[in-house]
């Protein structure tokens, strides 16, 4: 049984996980937008931003691991999504990413784009430190560096509340008529229900080093976490909106929300809000960049026998450095579709995984080559690439096209229709199993 400071400690590192420079940035220009309808639109993110990632450990939890949710998958399709998955959310994406993003907000403003070389080596060194002794995870992000980001942005949040800036504006954008369906589509554009199914396998090694073998415990302990992750980021997210609408005053329009958080931080902490913001986002994107390098680390020296956990987090990490510096741009144009596309087919495993036992494989594969065509669909939607000739009739016959979620009616009645299917072949067969019986007997 684990301590509540072990609990806490576990509940903080999954938030740390998930806390990333996006994260921070989406709702203060979310809040900014949605201004007299800030409850609609935040509610509509907090559902699918917070919800579905939550909703993903809960999940992984139930099956007992992540490697659970593609278990009764032929064994190719399995690995090759997994290592699809830790590409994307690793060294292709989300690092390199983390990297820029963390300069962009700490270093640049002084140095400009010269110590970005510099700045990467240090970065991954920290990163590849910290990432090296996965057993020591839980005492790394949730019990030091969690707690010092925290109370960053509660001191960042307590000031928004003590000095609120002007009023909340009127609603700009989509969030002037349809406030609560906006908020849905940028929850879901987080897509952090990806990283849900990838952190499961940090979560549950996290769990067993503290000496927890009992699936049902482990099990339990990932629920908690989950529940504390909600929380938090939950928190997080209404503070930092609320820094957005109420940021009017600090300036004229603002295209995204690092811009609101660097005006509302020169405002009220002078010159040391610039260090204070570039230490929230150098610990957010660290943590961030921490948790898919032992993510994928561990997913790779358990499938492959030829490579360890330590080869895995300096390889990772080495061309996540790489990309950062030298074709970011370029990469971030081919791995976008991948992530987009990437989206559905994870959250497709998550609505499998509590019918497993009536889904055969054939109909298991089904929904996700469904998923698959149609986020593939809402990929091109999203990088503005759907040829002309096609969009209106997508925008006119698929339901949800137009935010970006056009594959989610196709794959649900893939999923019905498939588990229909597979319920009645079991009843006949049974039915026809007992009939012989009575005939025997």
């Amino acid at each position: 049984m684990l301590s509540t400071r072990n609990i806490a400690a576990l509940g903080f590192m999954t938030f740390a996980m998930y806390l990333g420079a996006g994260n921070l940035i989406f709702p203060p220009f979310l809040g900014y937008q949605a201004g007299e309808h800030f409850a609609a639109g935040m509610t509509g993110f907090l559902l699918t931003g917070v919800g579905l990632p939550a909703l993903a450990l809960v999940m992984v939890a139930l099956v007992r691991g992540s490697d659970n949710l593609t278990a009764a998958l032929p064994r190719p399709i399995a690995t090759s999504f997994w290592v699809m998955v830790f590409i994307v959310i690793g060294p292709a994406f989300v690092i390199p990413r983390a990297i820029t993003v963390a300069y962009q907000f700490s270093v640049a403003p002084f140095w400009g784009d010269s110590g970005l070389a510099v700045f990467t080596a240090l970065f991954c060194a920290l990163a590849i430190v910290f990432s090296l002794y996965p057993g020591k995870l839980v005492d790394t992000l949730g019990k030091w560096l969690t707690p010092m980001l925290l109370a960053i942005l509660a001191a960042m949040a307590l000031v928004a509340f003590l000095f609120p800036g002007e009023a909340v504006q009127q609603a700009t954008g989509p969030y002037q008529n349809g406030a609560l369906a906006e908020g849905l589509t940028q929850g879901y554009m987080t897509m952090d229900a990806l990283g849900s199914i990838g952190f499961g396998w940090v979560i549950f090694r996290a769990i067993q080093s503290m000496g927890i073998s009992c699936p049902k415990a482990t099990a339990k302990y990932t629920l908690m976490a989950a529940v504390m992750y909600a929380v938090a980021m939950a928190l997080v997210y209404l503070a930092l909106a609320y820094i957005g609408a109420t940021s009017a005053g600090l300036g004229e329009d603002f295209t995204n929300g690092g811009d609101i958080l660097t005006a509302f931080t020169i405002a009220h902490f002078g010159t040391f809000g610039v260090l204070l913001l570039g230490a929230v986002m150098i610990l957010a994107c660290l943590t961030t960049a921490i948790g898919v390098t032992t993510a994928g680390s561990e997913f790779y020296s358990r499938t492959f026998t030829a490579v360890t956990y330590r080869r895995s987090v300096w390889a990772t990490m080495l061309v996540a450095g790489l990309v950062a510096n030298v074709g970011l741009d370029q990469l971030l144009a081919i791995t976008l579709p991948a992530v987009v596309a990437l989206h559905p087919i994870a959250i497709s495993l998550l609505l499998i995984a509590p019918l497993r036992k009536q889904l055969n494989r054939t109909a298991m594969l089904a929904v996700l080559a469904t998923a698959l065509v149609f986020g593939g669909i809402d990929a091109l939607h999203i990088l503005a690439a759907m040829p002309a000739g096609i969009e209106p009739w997508f925008s006119q016959y698929l339901p949800l096209y137009a935010y970006y979620a056009g594959w989610v009616v196709p794959t649900l009645v893939v999923l019905g229709l498939s588990w229909v299917g597979c319920v009645w072949r079991q009843t006949s067969v049974g039915a026809l199993q007992a009939c012989k019986n009575n005939a025997i007997n």
